[in-house]
């Protein structure tokens, strides 16, 4: 799904108020629950996990956590939470919460669609899958108020970062037990970030109060107001008015000469999927056959420039080799792949493809379709969705093809591999089950997963990376933004323009 979620920044006459504005409305902010990328950028500024990233360095950092200890095989982590850790009604942060909150996210009954993050600690996907029943058998336990003591079924490198994102940051079982489905309305959850839910109007107004137990000297900002507006265009225009002085989502081509135009690198990558489970997909020579007539060198206008053509899954920030782990565009030898997998293609066959409706991803999946016929002679029905149709009709697995995007939702090359994993995720759209490919990634061998899951079997080829852009008002210092394109209100520092 394509989301690039705008927030436009503007203060009040008072230096302490920063006015925004979200795209769209958040359904929930459970996020362990049914909390999506939708709701996220609301939560990551109430909420924060074990560790997390410090901006500008992007560098890793104890957040809850003062520190972790490693055993020697890297089986077992020993989380100690900070002495000084409170929610924001004035309790202390135990390790107990984050224990809860992680059979919460595993449960069977688990509405969530992030829980196979957990699934490297011993025994959670037994237990999310129902093998076991005792959540005593998972690898995660408080040996103490403030020690967290977590166990995997295989070395974990840098599992640390895995906890910077939000379906394991901890929640509050008393509050969930006392106020059911409303645990996390404004008014009563309990923060562990730099801001407090205040009030809520869905589709209207949310503010955000600054936590009184949360340490942060380099902000004055201690109220943030966000209005749920979708019009860009009007965003835009109150930007150009002096209206607001922040405004993300912005397109290079029409403000790159703006002296106030900033690029954010997003960890997104955009592909083209193949159910492998659907004949005669499941032949890996046929698949070869369709990736081999595509020419991704002839995709894009040259007015994208924020996108870039890809040859692995992994963006350049976190996989630095520059081998191409892709499937080569190559007319003659689709043909001989074609042949080579004995299947015939009779008059009346034809490939679904499903995509979005925008552009540029519709001219894209059409160019797609056209090449396949033209090489190949298969017909294409292009399948063109708005973004929650997509959702949808995507989920059902009746599809032969699709395009599809993923953005890194843990700062780590295994995230963008995890995705179209048999053994991990339980959302897999490729339907690609290797046992190699999952010990790959178990092993961190990141070009070895690339290359079976792309080069070898064909299963995916990727397409393109993407970078974002904003502008920002010298009046408006220390806005951050994470991988996901979501910005960060913690450091805020707003200041008049006589200043």
């Amino acid at each position: 799904m394509i989301y690039l979620i705008s927030f436009l920044l503007s203060f009040s006459v008072h230096a302490d108020t920063l006015k925004t504005r979200m795209t769209s409305s958040p359904m929930t902010l459970d996020w362990t629950g049914q909390g999506t990328v939708n709701d996220a950028p609301l939560i990551v500024n109430l909420c924060e996990g074990l560790f997390d990233f410090a901006y500008p360095s992007e560098k890793l950092v104890p957040a809850l956590a003062s520190s972790v200890k490693k055993s020697k095989d890297l089986t077992e982590y020993t989380f100690q939470i900070r002495d000084d850790a409170k929610w924001s009604d004035g309790r202390a942060i135990y390790a107990q919460d984050f224990v809860d909150s992680w059979q919460r996210l595993l449960s069977p009954q688990a509405t969530s669609i992030y829980s196979y993050y957990l699934f490297d600690l011993l025994n959670a996907r037994e237990y999310n899958s129902k093998k076991i029943t005792s959540f005593d058998e998972v690898g995660v336990h408080a040996t103490h108020d403030r020690t967290l003591v977590v166990k995997f079924s295989h070395p974990m490198s840098n599992w640390e970062v895995t906890t910077s994102f939000w379906p394991l940051f901890p929640v509050r079982k008393d509050l969930i037990e006392k106020f059911g489905n409303n645990w996390w309305r404004a008014g009563t959850l309990a923060s562990s970030g730099p801001f407090v839910f205040s009030s809520f109007e869905p589709g209207k107004k949310a503010i955000l109060k600054r936590n009184p137990f949360y340490k942060n000297a380099l902000s004055n900002v201690d109220t943030v107001e966000i209005d749920f507006n979708s019009d860009q265009e009007d965003a835009e225009k109150k930007y150009q008015d002096g209206v607001y002085p922040f405004i993300s989502g912005i397109r290079a081509e029409k403000y790159a000469s703006n002296r106030e135009y900033h690029s954010i690198p997003l960890l997104r990558h955009y592909i083209i999927a193949i159910n492998t489970e659907r004949f005669p997909f499941n032949n890996k020579f046929f698949r070869l056959a369709l990736l081999s007539s595509i020419d991704r060198s002839k995709m894009l206008p040259a007015e994208y420039s924020q996108f870039t053509k890809a040859t692995q899954l992994i963006p350049p920030a976190l996989f630095t080799s520059k081998e191409d782990l892709s499937v080569h565009y190559d007319p003659k030898k689709a043909k001989e792949y074609l042949q080579k997998s004995g299947i015939i293609v009779g008059k009346a066959f034809r490939i679904s493809f499903l995509t979005g409706i925008t552009e540029p991803f519709y001219g894209v999946s059409k160019k797609i379709a056209a090449q396949i016929e033209n090489t190949l002679g298969i017909p294409v029905d292009l399948l063109a969705f708005k973004s929650q149709e997509y959702e949808t009709f995507s989920g059902l697995g009746e599809y032969n093809m699709l395009m599809s995007s993923w953005t890194a939702k843990v700062r780590s090359p295994r995230d963008f591999l995890l995705p179209y994993s048999g053994g991990y995720s339980v959302h897999n759209r490729t339907h690609f089950n290797s046992s190699e490919y999952d010990q790959a990634i178990d092993q961190d061998d990141f070009k070895k997963a690339q290359s079976i899951l792309s080069k070898e079997n064909a299963a995916i080829q990727p397409l393109f990376f993407e970078d974002t852009g904003f502008l920002s008002h010298p009046t408006i210092k220390n806005i951050y933004f994470d991988h996901r394109g979501f910005p960060l209100f913690k450091d805020v520092v707003l200041k008049s323009d006589d200043k």
